[in-house]
């Protein structure tokens, strides 16, 4: 059943309900009240003390007696009878052939059954001029109150009826009114569960409860699209290294192969030939080696995040690093500009990797005597480690690039162009780690300059 047809139902119940109790209760309320009233009639009537002759024509007859008076003697049997009703056409009696035992207000029925008395008995009393005493029993017809009762059930009846169905009615219209917009609701949700993600539902009120509900379904659907959207982006970027992963294992694994192929066929006789053989047999091993190496360098980043953390001097951390690199490449000379010392709170072994890496991306892509400039000054509460060279440069094409895993300028992968394509990405990865921020800034001609930003730490 719909949730419409639900309401309107109850609804109807409800005023059924609602006017059969009330209908109930004023029916009986008035039906007691003008008993009551026929009952202080009666009893006014008693302490009158004289029997009613009620009201008389001119000729002093009695065209109409409301009261029916019965009278009984001390046996218990009826001696006389004056029934109610006009004189040409009286009332049936009253259906009594004993005496009341009390004096109390009873209902009777007429003795043809189809009327009803109201009666009260005044006991045993003398009557004046008549010898013994005498039960004397007054009623009178209860017939307008019956037929106030009836008309007045007629009308609740009615009345009932007539609210029940206008209730229907108007609940069905409210709630159809109402629920439009859950009507709207589900073709909305029906369009973004086929597929399309980018549909948003309907707005509602937003201070009614159908308006909360499609906010927080609007919330929840982009929250599952973003999901989706991430959850895709993830998948193509894991196919994406799977297959740069490969290319670049491929290639020193091949040339492994072919050296030992010619060394077992014979092709490489003892001398120069087979030491060149060897040496780069040895030379694409390291390559793998280091392949493998910043392949797990990455897997070890994306599980944790950023290690082991202690208070690292940044400053002699470059100077460390300046030295180092000084002296396994002298073709490229390095200067270091850091005024005065710079605590971060750091992973000491993953920050030296971020200079190592710097530093050897410069040199690896510019020519031989190119000045490389490394800098850590402080700047807003960032600690800035930025290595600046005078290369060529970068192309605005591949500014964007640079940082992803495996990207390299030269889609030759020509190993002239430098390693595998990582570093950059493994430096982005440990700065990101450290909740630190990573810039770059190159023109083609005026070299490139890669800025590092990391927080610096509060000494107490």
């Amino acid at each position: 059943m719909a949730i419409r047809t639900k309401i309107a139902a109850a609804m109807a119940v409800l005023l059924i309900v609602a006017v059969s109790i009330i209908g109930f209760v004023t029916v009986q309320t008035v039906s007691s009240h003008l008993v009551d009233q026929v009952d202080q009639k009666l009893h006014g009537l008693i302490k009158q003390g004289t029997i009613p002759m009620d009201a008389s024509d001119d000729n002093g007859e009695i065209p109409y007696k409301e009261f029916a008076v019965l009278f009984f003697d001390a046996s218990g049997e009826r001696v006389s009878a004056v029934p109610a009703g006009y004189k040409n056409d009286p009332y049936p009696l009253p259906d009594i052939t004993t005496p009341p035992a009390d004096t109390d207000y009873f209902t009777v029925s007429s003795v043809d059954g189809e009327m009803t008395y109201r009666a009260v008995s005044t006991g045993r009393v003398q009557i004046t001029g008549a010898e013994g005493t005498y039960t004397i029993v007054f009623a009178t017809s209860l017939e307008g109150v019956e037929a106030t009762s009836s008309t007045l059930t007629r009308t609740v009846l009615i009345t009932g009826f007539t609210v029940g169905a206008l209730g229907i009615v108007i609940a069905w219209i409210v709630t159809r009114r109402g629920l439009r917009v859950v009507d709207h609701m589900v073709a909305d949700a029906e369009t973004v569960a086929s597929g399309n993600l980018d549909h948003r539902i309907t707005a509602a009120d937003p201070r009614t409860e159908m308006g909360r509900l499609s906010l927080a379904l609007n919330r929840m659907v982009s929250r599952l699209t973003d999901a989706i959207t991430q959850r895709d982006r993830q998948h193509e970027r894991l196919r994406q290294f799977v297959a740069d992963a490969g290319h670049e294992l491929r290639t020193p694994l091949t040339a492994i192969g072919g050296y030992v192929q010619l060394y077992e066929s014979g092709a490489t006789p003892p001398g120069e030939k087979l030491d060149r053989a060897m040496n780069r047999i040895g030379s694409e091993n390291a390559r793998l080696a280091k392949l493998v190496d910043d392949l797990m360098v990455l897997s070890r980043l994306d599980e944790e995040v950023g290690g082991d953390r202690e208070l690292v001097e940044l400053t002699q951390l470059a100077q460390d690093a300046v030295d180092d690199a000084g002296v396994a490449d002298t073709s490229h000379p390095i200067s270091l500009s850091a005024p005065r010392p710079l605590t971060v709170v750091a992973n000491e072994g993953q920050l030296r990797q971020v200079l190592v890496n710097l530093l050897t991306n410069a040199r690896v892509h510019t020519p031989q005597g190119t000045a490389i400039d490394v800098s850590v000054a402080e700047n807003a509460g960032w600690a800035v480690l930025r290595v600046a060279d005078h290369g060529p440069g970068i192309p605005a094409e591949h500014r964007q690039k640079v940082f992803d895993r495996f990207y390299r300028a030269d889609p030759s992968r020509s190993r002239a162009t430098g390693g595998s394509g990582l570093g950059l990405s493994i430096v982005s990865s440990i700065v990101a780690a450290h909740s630190g921020e990573i810039r770059l800034d190159s023109e083609p001609g005026e070299g490139t300059a890669i800025e590092v930003r990391l927080p610096i730490a509060r000494l107490e």
